[in-house]
Parts: structure tokens; C-alpha cells; sequence
């Protein structure tokens, strides 16, 4: 994940608060290990969104979630 991208992120998840970003989601302490079990479960036939990983500002670890544009991570913070 690029700077840019992980910043917003970042910002965007303090934005939205710790409950939706962090709460009871399972904390992966890589990225990569993060990012390879969201491609295991976009790759289930009944996933409805495409799934990333992304940077938590809370627990400093990473998370899954819903794939989400620049425009919409900047949306949260403005």
C-alpha cells in the first residue's frame, strides 16, 4: 500500500471511530498476512463486496474491510 493511501486510512479510520474500525475485527500483524486472508474470502462465492486489508490507527495492526475508493476515504475526514 502506497504512503498516500495508508495515510488516509489512518485518518479516515480516526475519523470514524474505533468501534467500526477496530473493535472486534481480528487484528493480522502484517499486511501481508492481512491482505492474503482478504484474498481467500473474495474468493468465497458469497462475498458482496470486495474485500482489502487496510491499517488501523488504533491498534497499529491491520484489519479487513470494505474495499473503499481515495474519494471516499477522503470523504470521512473532510
Amino acid at each position: 500500500m502506497n504512503e498516500d493511501i495508508y495515510s488516509l486510512h489512518l485518518n479516515a479510520g480516526k475519523a470514524i471511530g474505533k468501534d467500526k474500525t477496530c473493535g472486534s475485527k481480528i487484528d493480522y500483524q502484517t499486511e501481508l498476512t492481512a491482505s492474503e486472508a482478504a484474498e481467500r474470502m473474495n474468493s468465497k462465492p458469497n462475498t458482496r463486496n470486495i474485500l482489502e486489508a487496510y491499517p488501523c490507527a488504533f491498534c497499529q495492526g491491520w484489519h479487513i474491510g470494505r474495499a473503499m475508493t481515495k474519494e471516499e476515504l477522503e470523504s470521512y475526514i473532510e
